[in-house]
């Protein structure tokens, strides 16, 4: 039980989100392309189907892949449940019911714009994409969420696919029905990112599941509800092709090609939900599926042209898709190209070190001030592993073991153990001073910060920063960048591993009320970010 509780309070950030993309991908192709086929006609002895008959039946195709998905991976369980007639089932909450109301106008928007003449795959998918892209930073900054400068960049470039695709205006015309099932399509995306972004883009896996399944279990079901109503209650020639996907198309050749339609569109709304409910930021998981969808758009547009003969792509598409590219090329791993670099030129000067230290037989272990060094203990258990994290600052009294303990909080929460039991794991995390007076404990000011934001507070002495304790560092952060100085100019090998803890300003003390807590809030995020691209700790047993 305590090793499933610890599994589910993990989530980790590495390259799981491309694997959803390229599953994305994988499924998109045929949804579009079927759906574009059968309403097209294309497929010999079934005629042209209209999107609004094929929708019923898609979406029960939908329903029965997505449920048994579920089933599969013993989901349900994440659910809240209510009592019905004695049993509890599972049920949404306001906003995950919400939510799904929203995916599920997404679903019927999605199909039916596929199904429209006088516009291509592509264009649909730009036109789509298009309007999401722009929602992804909108949706930040209601939320105060930091995006990074790749994430800025794939969406310039995605925008300027878009551009390039509306461009083609000589392939491709709009109708007021086009107009709005994207407004639709749009204004329930705007709903459904809010509320991902407010409930389940976190570090809990175990939220991140309930929100999932307890959004598809009102997305499809509501929707089928909402269209049996409209079959039998409404009126018009839309309504009239709705009924029949409800009475004709059943017992006609379409209906293997509608439930394909259906179960593709189950598979791909698992990859592109969990996409969007990865931890980043809107403005790097939006673009991560708008380029793999437009992709998808232009390989099936491309197979419909091969296979029966209908328009090729235009260059301006291509082109479209070419910019998509260069987007998920900003997306992917290559701008931690530098902290490899790093890392690399990390153990070639830790290997210096030792290489020094072995010819000379000793290391300087003074201090700044020349006090002796501080003793930083072996765990014999883990030695091999073991793993330092130094923070420093000034008098080591307030904002360095403030940090340390933030952070040893956070792995910690992240290993699923307690803080005492991160040295038996192997992880030590510790703070110096660059003029520290050994032997003082922490600031009131701090202590009291630390328990307002929840982080337990452990007892802590002063100590100076001393070559010993920087040569064992694997990564050291400082809070000035005169401090930075400091530390290279004692080790100059070090400065490959030595940073300030928030890149682009230093971190001040204040005394005033309520600073302390903006800061240790504040230092909570950086050390965040600084996992995400440079603390792994997928070597530690599971």
């Amino acid at each position: 039980m305590r090793e499933d509780a610890v599994k589910s309070r993990r989530r980790r950030y590495d390259l799981g989100i491309w694997a959803l993309g390229f599953g994305y991908f994988i499924f998109y192709t045929p949804y579009s392309g079927l759906t574009k086929a059968l309403t097209k006609g294309f497929f010999s002895n079934i005629g042209p189907v209209s999107g609004f008959e094929v929708l019923p039946v898609s979406i029960m195709g939908t329903i029965t892949c997505m449920f048994g998905f579920i089933s599969v991976m013993g989901w349900w369980k994440y659910a809240r449940r209510v009592k019905l007639l004695g049993v509890a089932v599972p049920f949404p909450t306001r906003s995950t019911f919400l939510s799904g109301a929203c995916l599920g106008g997404i679903i019927a928007t999605t199909t039916l714009a596929f199904s429209f003449s006088g516009a291509s795959i592509v264009f649909i998918l730009v036109l789509l994409r298009a309007g999401v892209l722009v929602l992804g930073p909108m949706v930040d900054a209601l939320f105060s969420r930091r995006v990074r400068w790749f994430s800025w960049t794939a969406m310039g470039f995605s925008l300027l696919a878009c551009a390039v695709a509306l461009a083609d205006g000589a392939n491709y015309t709009l109708g007021l029905i086009v107009a709005v099932d994207i407004a639709i399509y749009l204004t329930s995306y705007f709903f459904r990112l809010r509320l991902m972004t407010r409930l389940a883009k976190s570090n809990d896996r175990e939220n991140t599941i309930r929100y999932f399944v307890e959004e598809q279990i009102t997305a499809t079901p509501l929707l089928l509800v909402v269209l049996v109503v409209l079959a039998c209650f409404g009126r018009g020639e839309m309504i009239s092709s709705l009924r029949q996907g409800f009475t004709s198309l059943p017992e006609s050749q379409a209906v293997v090609v509608a439930l394909l339609i259906g179960a593709s569109y189950a598979a791909l709304c698992v990859c592109t939900t969990f996409i969007f409910l990865d931890r980043r930021e809107n403005t790097f998981c939006i673009p991560m599926h708008s380029a793999s969808s437009l992709l998808s758009g232009i390989v099936a547009a491309a197979m419909l042209a091969y296979l029966y003969g209908q328009p090729p792509t235009s260059t301006a598409q291509y082109t479209s898709a070419g910019l998509m590219i260069i987007a998920l090329a900003f997306l992917s791993p290559l701008h931690h190209i530098r902290w490899s670099r790093q890392r690399v030129e990390r153990a070639l000067a830790e290997s210096q070190l030792i290489a020094l230290g072995s010819v000379t037989g000793s290391s300087d272990e003074s201090g700044i001030l020349g006090t002796p060094p501080a003793k930083v203990p072996e765990n014999p258990k883990s030695s091999a592993r073991q793993r330092l994290f130094l923070f420093v600052c000034r008098a080591n009294t307030l904002r360095s073991p403030m940090a340390q303990q933030i952070c040893a909080a956070e792995i910690a929460s992240c290993l699923g153990v307690s803080i005492g039991q991160l040295e038996a794991a192997g992880i030590r995390v510790l703070s110096a001073g660059i003029a520290a007076r050994p032997g003082e404990a922490m600031s009131p000011d701090g202590e009291r910060a630390l328990a307002e934001i929840g982080v337990p507070v452990q007892r802590h002495t002063s100590q100076p920063l001393t070559v010993n304790l920087i040569e064992q560092a694997e990564a050291i952060y400082c809070m000035t960048e005169e401090q930075r100085r400091a530390v290279i100019n004692l080790v100059p090998a070090a400065a490959v591993k030595t940073n300030r803890l928030d890149p682009d300003q230093d971190l001040a003390e204040s005394h005033e009320p309520g600073a302390m807590t903006v800061f240790a809030e504040r230092v909570r995020e950086l050390i965040r970010r600084r996992f995400e691209t440079e603390m792994s700790f997928s070597w530690l047993p599971r």
